[in-house]
């Protein structure tokens, strides 16, 4: 299972229930996971108004690529 860094640029591979539509998108990490329960918390993939108000969308290691 790969790792990502804070900063780490990242492609959405599979959205799963919570995050349908976000196939194919590229965000960078802001929260690794460590502390989340490895949830990875990605900011881009929504606009900055959205992220703003609704927060980062989360994902899990195996959903995510290095872009």
């Amino acid at each position: 299972m790969p790792t990502y860094r804070k900063g780490d640029r990242v492609k959405v591979i599979d959205g799963g229930v919570e995050n349908r539509g976000t196939e194919g998108k590229t965000g960078e990490v802001v929260i690794d996971g460590t502390l989340s329960g490895g949830l990875i918390s990605v900011k881009g993939i929504d606009g900055r108004l959205a992220e703003a108000v609704k927060g980062y969308r989360g994902y899990y290691a195996d959903q995510l690529r290095k872009a």
